[in-house]
């Protein structure tokens, strides 16, 4: 095929915006958009989407989501990408131990977290990899662990640079303003850009 003729790929899309939220008695994350996240080392010269205060080059790789699945591929490996399971730890070279969580088959969104004594950049709890949909509440099925919740939970609806919130069983979704305190049902939360 000629190259004049190649056409872009339609699943193209952006570089991962990045926001953080602080959710009172949860702790703080760090939201990713996107399909595609680089995982490194939090070296002042670092460029990786999720940065890990820890002995990991500045690039340990590459975390991918393709439809309902995610992929690990190591930076520079000439081996395929290996398919990461929830509860699981990724496969990486030092002493972090990065593990895996896909909480619900009915939202693409998942999270990372960390196994003491390493901590993510920027302060915060945990990683979330976000499709369109965040879900908190005390349940297992949730992204963000909320004991105080008990039976409600709250969604985290994304529309395009947006976020929106409700607690589930309502109609209306509430605007979540960036950098103002915000209470949606039980949960009082702000949300930042990172």
């Amino acid at each position: 095929m000629d190259v004049s003729e190649s056409k872009p790929l339609v699943n193209s899309k952006p570089a991962a915006s990045r926001w953080r939220l602080w959710v009172d008695g949860c702790g703080g994350f760090l939201i990713l958009s996107g399909d595609s996240w680089t995982i490194g080392g939090a070296s002042p010269a670092g460029s990786s989407d999720v940065r890990i205060h820890s002995d990991l080059p500045r690039v340990a790789g590459t975390l991918s989501r393709r439809e309902d699945s995610y992929f690990w591929e190591f930076a520079g490996a000439a081996r395929p990408a290996e398919l990461i399971l929830s509860g699981h730890p990724l496969s990486m070279t030092g002493s972090a131990s990065l593990i895996f969580r896909h909480p619900s088959p009915l939202s693409r969104s998942a999270v990372l977290t960390l196994m003491p004594p390493h901590r993510f950049d920027g302060h915060v709890d945990g990683v979330i990899l976000a499709d369109e949909t965040l879900l908190m509440g005390a349940t297992a099925d949730c992204h963000i662990k909320a004991a105080h919740l008990g039976s409600e939970k709250v969604v985290m609806t994304r529309r395009g640079d947006r976020w929106l919130g409700k607690v589930v069983g309502d109609t209306e979704l509430s605007e979540l303003t960036v950098g103002q305190r915000m209470e949606v049902g039980e949960v009082e939360m702000t949300l930042e850009k990172a």
